[in-house]
């Protein structure tokens, strides 16, 4: 609002202004009472931001730490460079061996050299190339020049990469090796010609012999292992590990190391500490400026401060306490000799754990395999109304016989087909064409029936395991078993089936909310029941989940309500500004009007003064 042009004073020698901006500051500390409770407001709701940050980064934290499936909890190490080990698990081990052999890709080099990279060294436009499962691919490779051969089979994606060897100025030769390692690496190719000064009739020579790794346990008379790749898997449990070089002497060991999962509790524990002392901070009272903290009396925070301690307190999760000045303390001591002692126990008490009690008579298990911040500790009753299928096709040959049929397996965007050889029968074929459904990880095992039938199965139950399964010249292929999901109730809710994985809600009203269970059962109806126990790490998480979310968490609701008063005295502090506006502009008038008033009865009294003074002077005279 324009104030109006005033000048103060002038006939009443009055500070007209100062004492118009008295009266108003008077008038106006309604306002000022209404900006603090504004800031205090502002400042309450920095507070919940800061702990709402604090407790988002702690709910990352604490759902890592409940996975104890991925804990880090063993280290490994080789008494050879040559040799890499990694460890997993949480069991000490040691194996030592001699490295009898390393794993290499078959290769061929022509057996003679071109002059150019623009020589033709294809018979034709194709070339064939014939693997050790007994799959051949044709590859169209244009004029058949050196340069365009090398890029047909790189472009081939076949399982094989090509290079031209410049052995000496003007001299070329073709090199093909296998893109993997191993025995089954080994492969020919046919419809390469044109290199000169090579020995032999062929065009093309074996310059490396597919072969696979291979380790001696226990000398001359242990045993041997091989690998189609130089790393060796779980020859001791838990331990990994990669060969370079044949080697001697050879020992990779295991040893339980708590580091990393001891750092991973620290950093929790700092971070709750923190945030116990931001609750302290703001909600205490300074006796000496008489000022509180910005959640002074709040008892939203006070009570998620007393829920964090007690849950440390009850848990008794190894190496965990809390000390008598309301902080959680860790000993990482404490923590590693009870998991050496008891690694599945100190698992269970930071992560989950289950127990399943089968019906009478039920040959049943089940066991969680996963579960929310919303999932409560209890016992519940597991119903089956069907168990969980692996989808299953059976092929069968036509009248004259499987060799030469092809036999083709699709499951989504990946096909597997194979030609059955001359002198292979469907025992022979299955063998090869488990080879190759391993390699394209189909998730498929095949097998031969009584009859001299192919049989195809999922590895795994559901639906997602589905394929399709074809036989060309007459033969016939049926589905025998749909692959289906488990189906069932958890506590009396209809869950959702993956597999032989049953999952409860997690918008159920049930305290099973989020719990998945796998269940390996035979059986259908009242299987038995669950017993689901949360360990601290889960506890936390549930805690600061139902503090933190965004639409029900409590101190989120509790900065919703301060943003709102923030909002409420915003709209009344506007209206006294207007207010104030107004009385100033009230005030001011009058005092203008006293001064028009003062200033004319001055210009009078000069008159009158003129006037008596100039009667005087006349009479005297």
């Amino acid at each position: 609002m324009t104030q109006p042009i005033t000048i103060g004073g002038l006939s009443s020698n009055l500070d007209t202004k100062s004492i118009i901006d008295k009266l108003v500051q008077v008038q106006g500390n309604s306002q000022v009472l209404l900006q603090k409770r504004q800031t205090a407001q502002n400042d309450a709701i920095s507070a919940y931001s800061s702990m709402l940050g604090n407790i988002g980064s702690l709910v990352t934290q604490v759902d890592s730490l409940a996975k104890t499936s991925s804990w880090a909890t063993t280290s490994a190490t080789s008494s050879v460079s040559s040799v890499t080990a990694t460890a997993t698990g949480s069991v000490a081990n040691s194996l030592s061996f001699d490295v009898t052999k390393v794993a290499a890709a078959h290769t061929l080099i022509s057996n003679g050299s071109v002059n150019s990279l623009g020589a033709t060294v294809a018979t034709g436009s194709t070339i064939s190339l014939a693997k050790s499962d007994g799959t051949s691919t044709n590859i169209n490779v244009g004029t058949g020049s050196l340069s365009e051969v090398v890029s047909a089979i790189n472009s081939a994606n076949a399982g094989i990469t090509a290079s031209a060897v410049q052995t000496s100025p003007g001299n070329y030769r073709l090199q093909i090796a296998a893109t993997n390692t191993g025995a089954a690496s080994s492969f020919t190719l046919s419809g390469l010609s044109g290199f000169t000064g090579g020995t032999g009739t062929d065009a093309m020579k074996t310059l490396v012999t597919g072969s696979d790794a291979s380790i001696t346990v226990g000398g001359s008379g242990g045993y041997t292992v091989t690998s189609s790749t130089n790393t060796f898997s779980d020859v001791a449990q838990g331990l990994s590990f990669t060969v370079s070089k044949v080697e001697s002497g050879v020992t990779v060991s295991s040893a339980v190391d708590t580091t990393k999962v001891s750092d991973q509790v620290s950093g929790i524990v700092t971070n709750i500490n923190n945030l116990l002392s931001s609750i302290t901070t703001n909600t205490a009272w300074d006796a000496s400026s008489k000022k509180g903290g910005p959640l002074l009396g709040d008892s939203t925070v006070r009570a998620l401060q007393q829920q964090i301690l007690s849950t440390v307190a009850g848990m008794n999760a190894p190496g965990l306490s809390v000390t008598s000045g309301g902080q959680v303390q860790f000993d990482k001591t404490t923590f590693d000799t009870a998991f050496k002692s008891d690694p599945t126990g100190t698992m269970a008490a930071y992560g989950a754990s289950s127990s399943f009690t089968a019906a009478s008579g039920v040959a049943a298990s089940a066991t969680y395999t996963n579960a929310t911040s919303k999932t409560e500790a209890g016992t519940y009753a597991v119903n089956i109304d069907s168990t969980a299928k692996a989808e299953q096709w059976q092929v069968i040959p036509p009248g004259t016989g499987i060799v030469g049929r092809t036999v083709a397996l699709m499951r989504g965007s990946t096909t597997v087909k194979y030609e059955v050889q001359a002198g292979e029968d469907a025992t022979a074929a299955a063998s090869k064409l488990n080879t190759m459904l391993a390699t394209a990880g189909m998730g498929i095992t095949a097998s031969a029936d009584s009859s001299g039938n192919l049989v195809f199965a999922a590895s795994n139950p559901g639906s997602a395991g589905a394929f399709t399964a074809t036989i060309d010249g007459g033969g016939t292929a049926s589905q025998t078993v749909a692959g289906d999901d488990i189906a069932g109730t958890i506590d009396g809710v209809t869950g959702k089936g993956i597999g032989n994985i049953l999952t409860v809600p997690t918008d159920s009203e049930s305290g099973a909310a989020g719990l998945s269970v796998q269940v390996n059962s035979a059986a259908t109806g009242a299987i038995g029941d669950i017993t689901y126990k949360p360990g601290l790490a889960q506890q936390l998480s549930g805690l600061f989940t139902q503090m933190s979310d965004s639409q029900t968490g409590s101190l989120v609701q509790a900065q919703t309500t301060a943003k709102n008063q923030v909002k409420d005295l915003q709209t009344q502090i506007d209206a006294w500004t207007d207010r104030l506006d107004a009385y100033r502009s009230s005030i001011t008038a009058k005092f203008t009007a006293m001064e028009t008033s003062l200033s004319a009865l001055k210009t009078q009294q000069s008159s009158l003064a003129s006037f008596f003074n100039s009667s005087s002077s006349s009479s005297s005279s």
